[in-house]
């Protein structure tokens, strides 16, 4: 009886992890919370009473402004996973979260349940082999807080990551569309068109990121009467590209001072076609390297097996004779 006294702590222990961390709930809730575990949001956690306080923190986490809350407001936006009140067009169907409430709550939520799920997993696992070998339980207990607290690390930095990630990509096909698009705007005011007329035109036809800003930039103009306006969310919304920062600034100085944005269109139009040859020729670069990997391995494997193994043989050979 006293052997097992160390179980017996185990287990309570055990229980209490999962009251803390939220899995200890009845069968309903837990099985709702668990068939949402591929994307863990706030507002899926709000009709149940689970983990509502690391939600809760998390939104309370959002509320600070900081340096890092700023990058990933920007990045959001740059995304298109940005979504408030007064916003004129949803954001993208894949974005798996929205404002930073909900990535905090991404953050917080995924890090407790994953680093609590896995660390319950070890923690029994090495319960029944502790019985099974005669192994010390403390052993695995300190493994599978250690284990449990990387996964939970790591679940916590996944959504920066994918953010990241996002932004970076959208922003590099919003340059590349520009290639094709300003040739576009530049035949339309040639044709006669003033340059609003130009992008409600080329907002109407189907497109990718940029066709998608124009949209959201005529809507705010179809409400505000204001350009100005809507050039400084269309702006807003994706700092650090230059070449949309070019073409925004300067609809913007047509409309306050007038002047004609021709001669503006043709040197952004020659510059958005150089930028798209020059990522076509860097994604060939990136290509070819990739293509010469599997070369390179199939020949060392090749010369792995007609002469290194036959050599290694042959000093084997002479060493055991």
């Amino acid at each position: 009886m006293q052997d097992l006294e160390p179980l017996f702590f185990v287990l309570a222990g055990l229980a209490a992890f999962l009251f803390v961390s939220g899995l200890g709930m009845p069968p309903g809730q837990a099985r709702k919370a668990l068939g949402a575990m591929k994307q863990f949001r706030p507002r899926s956690l709000g009709k149940g009473k689970l983990l509502d306080g690391i939600a809760d923190s998390g939104a309370r986490r959002a509320l600070r402004k900081d340096k890092q809350n700023e990058k990933y407001l920007r990045q959001l936006k740059q995304a298109n996973w940005y979504w408030e009140v007064g916003e004129p067009q949803m954001p993208s169907s894949k974005a798996p979260f929205w404002n930073l409430e909900t990535l905090w709550g991404e953050k917080m939520v995924g890090a407790a349940v994953y680093g609590a799920l896995v660390a319950t997993v070890l923690l029994v696992v090495g319960i029944m082999a502790s019985l099974i070998f005669k192994l010390p339980v403390m052993l695995f207990v300190g493994g599978s807080v250690l284990l449990g607290g990387m996964f939970a690390m790591m679940n916590y930095a996944s959504p920066d990551s994918a953010l990241a990630e996002a932004a970076i990509t959208r922003q590099k096909e919003l340059t590349l569309e520009m290639g094709f698009r300003v040739p576009e705007l530049r035949a339309d005011v040639i044709a006669g068109n003033t340059i609003q007329r130009a992008i409600r035109n080329m907002s109407k036809r189907p497109g990718g990121p940029f066709v998608e800003e124009l949209r959201r930039a005529v809507q705010i103009l179809d409400v505000t009467r204001d350009e100005t306006l809507a050039m400084d969310q269309l702006l807003d919304r994706n700092v650090g590209n230059e070449l949309l920062t070019e073409f925004g600034n300067s609809v913007k100085m047509v409309s306050r001072q007038g002047g004609q944005i021709g001669p503006v269109l043709n040197v952004l139009s020659d510059l958005a076609q150089q930028r798209l040859r020059l990522s076509i020729i860097s994604q060939a670069r990136k290509n070819l390297q990739e293509m010469t990997r599997p070369i390179a391995m199939s020949n060392l494997l090749v010369m792995s097996m007609l002469i290194i193994l036959p050599a290694l043989a042959t000093i084997l050979d002479a060493i055991s004779r």
